[in-house]
């Protein structure tokens, strides 16, 4: 009786309290204020920027990528699926991670955008949202380069209480997506030239790139209006001109590496590269024996220092080629055939777009446009600078472990390398050396596998893939992917996107609009 008494007062002391205590008290007793229902576009924009480098740069798609672009080889799990293509590359499933994280980051962009746009609660901070309508044509570059004609215009959309306004979002046809890219990199450029006005205050650290630097962004958005209209070329009506606009705007982009799009943020410990993270937990990758021959037959020197064994020991381009995975036909197993040094890359960054990559675009334009001259000296630059890139993952790995490993990718034997083997080959076929070195320069732990597939289906598109020679025998067969597959998330909830992926074996006959398709 005496713990019920003492029961009964509780409760009675509780209705006491309760029925004295106002609404507004109520309120402040349910708020957590570590769970705040709005924040400032700048601190939304952080994470815009993290998972932009981490999830869908540096993830799934440019992991994939590497694979079918043969820069790596799947040997273990799905990694070995999609080598072998077997499941992988059609199932719904593959992709998911990086179609939702793509998703999410459209809807918490467009919401910045709102609040920093006029009659936004943030209107008058123009850098953030000239920041966010890059990040978000970066974002829709890479859902519509993989996925093709896709959910964009009503997606992300909300409401006061942040629920979605349609829950099943209508399919967007590419070709309607492409001019929203340019658009959107042509408000932030006019953006980018105002201030951050609103009492919120400038983004300032919150931007883990450049620091809130307006004028580096610029430059960034000016270089990716260059990589979207190169994409183009195959459907251009105006050749020329559009590689004469590519030109220009790459004239008006970074000046050197110390400018280029790049996420730096990883200390190997509690932020970690995205490749070493999947390396290190699932051991999936294998040296490319179509990429080892060509460091070989090409006399390149980063063939020497690119690879070693499972015991993490520096092993010859020989015993490369000799004991790496053959491209399509491997045993599935782990800890048996020699691996990439950049795998182990723990504190390389994310490259989401390179100094070398605009100095070989600049190359491609040049050459198209028979000014040979002119793109050797951009491509002598690319290869410079695709050196000093890989040379820091390579070097990043040897310093982790403290493997010692001997790297010399220096300016100077970039150089000698430049001067004795490419100009020669560059003499004979300029287009083709341009793209080849391109396909090298984006292997590594960067997360640049992604634009090698851009690359490579367009080359294929204009008939000119032979440029790389990709040795999988499946290809062959018409199973290379000539996309990616929508996401399982959609596929099962929205009809449209579950008709459009019907039983996925599309990806090996459509095309995307870019490259000659319809969808």
């Amino acid at each position: 009786m005496k713990s019920l008494k003492i029961f009964s007062l509780a409760v009675a002391a509780s209705a006491m309290f309760i029925s004295s205590c106002s609404k507004k008290e109520l309120d402040r007793v349910n708020f957590n204020p570590n769970n705040p229902s709005d924040v400032s576009a700048k601190f939304i924009l952080t994470d815009m920027i993290t998972s932009t480098a981490f999830s869908v740069v540096g993830g799934d798609i440019s992991l994939y990528s590497s694979v079918y672009l043969e820069h790596e080889a799947g040997v273990w799990g799905q990694t070995f699926n999609a080598e072998t293509r077997v499941g992988e590359p059609t199932q719904a499933t593959t992709y998911n991670n990086s179609w939702n994280a793509i998703y999410a980051n459209i809807k918490s962009l467009k919401i910045i955008i709102a609040k920093t746009s006029a009659g936004g609660p943030e209107e008058g901070n123009d850098v953030t949202c000239g920041i966010a309508k890059v990040l978000l044509a970066y974002n829709l570059g890479v859902l519509t380069d993989f996925f093709g004609d896709t959910p964009f215009s009503e997606s992300g959309v909300i409401d006061a209480s942040g629920s979605p306004v349609i829950l099943q979002p209508k399919i967007d046809k590419q070709s309607e997506l492409y001019p929203q890219i340019q658009t959107l990199l042509d408000d932030a450029i006019t953006l980018l030239d105002g201030t951050d006005g609103a009492g919120t205050g400038s983004v300032g650290n919150q931007d883990l790139i450049y620091g809130g630097n307006k004028a580096l962004w610029k430059k960034a958005a000016y270089g990716l209006k260059a990589r979207y209209l190169m994409h183009t070329l195959k459907i251009s009506s105006d050749v020329d001109g559009d590689l004469t606009k590519v030109v220009d705007n790459i004239d008006k982009s970074f000046e050197g590496a110390d400018e280029e799009l790049i996420f730096n943020i990883y200390d190997g410990e509690a932020n970690i590269n995205p490749l070493f993270g999947y390396s290190n937990a699932r051991d999936g990758l294998g040296v490319s024996q179509s990429l080892a021959k060509k460091f070989k037959d090409l006399n390149d020197p980063r063939g020497e220092q690119a690879f070693m064994d499972y015991n993490f020991e520096a092993i010859s381009l020989d015993d490369a080629i000799a004991d790496g995975v053959p491209n399509g036909t491997p045993v599935q197993q782990q800890y048996t055939y020699p691996i990439s040094v950049a795998e182990y890359a723990t504190t390389a960054p994310t490259l989401l777009l390179s100094y070398h990559e605009l100095m070989f675009l600049k190359a491609e334009a040049l050459a198209r446009m028979n000014q040979d001259g002119e793109a050797k000296d951009a491509l002598k630059e690319a290869v410079i600078a695709a050196f000093a890139n890989l040379s820091r993952s390579l070097n990043s790995t040897s310093d982790s472990y403290g493997l010692g490993l001997s790297i010399d990718l220096s300016e100077d034997v970039a150089t000698d390398y430049f001067d004795n083997e490419v100009t020669p080959r560059f003499e004979a076929n300029a287009l083709k050396e341009i793209m080849l070195q391109k396909y090298l320069a984006f292997y590594g732990a960067s997360g640049e596998s992604t634009e090698a597939f851009n690359d490579y289906r367009r080359l294929k598109a204009m008939g000119e893939a032979d440029f790389i020679g990709l040795e999988n025998p499946l290809n062959a067969s018409n199973k290379f992917p000539l996309r990616f597959t929508y996401g399982n998330s959609d596929v099962s909830a929205n009809p449209s996107v579950k008709a459009a992926y019907g039983d996925g074996n599309y990806v090996y006959t459509e095309n995307v609009w870019w490259a000659g398709g319809t969808r």
